[in-house]
């Protein structure tokens, strides 16, 4: 199995767990233009260098900077001002790929990883409560990378 590497004094971007899959289908909207900006932004920096280091968090990271839903680093949407709904998906994410908050890997590597151990009929446990998971661009995106020969 991948081992995540320690931390050192270089810092990549933080992505939340439930991110990583939802980079894979982002299709242009969101909940603000702001949000869509810096979300087309993320994605184009992941998708552009394989090599970069991603820390995988569970709390606010580079997407949500832009998000109408973030307040104070916690994600408010649906009233849920503990973080707990959306935290859940990442611990959900995070327990099917065996790894924890603050692992570090290269894009291609939690790529690799997302392969071997996600399928798309994870997805609707995964992503329980995200209103994008109706629209299917996720498992789309999903299907995508497991079709991939990397």
């Amino acid at each position: 199995m991948l081992q995540p590497r320690p931390l050192s004094g270089k810092k990549g971007i933080p992505l939340r767990a439930h991110h990583l899959l939802c980079l894979l289908g982002f299709q242009g909207i969101g909940y603000s233009a702001e949000f869509i900006r810096n979300f087309h932004k993320v994605k184009r920096m992941v998708d552009q260098n394989p090599e970069l280091d991603i820390e995988v968090v569970d709390d606010c990271d580079v997407v949500c900077l832009q998000c109408p839903h973030s307040q104070d680093s916690l994600c408010v949407k649906g009233g849920a001002p503990d973080n707990k709904t959306v935290r859940d998906m990442d611990h959900r994410v995070m327990e099917k790929l065996e790894i924890k908050p603050r692992d570090r890997f290269k894009v291609r590597e939690i790529y690799a990883l997302i392969k071997e151990k996600i399928r798309p009929e994870d997805l609707p446990e995964f992503c329980r409560g995200c209103d994008y998971l109706q629209l299917g661009f996720c498992t789309r995106g999903l299907e995508s990378l497991l079709a991939e020969n990397r």
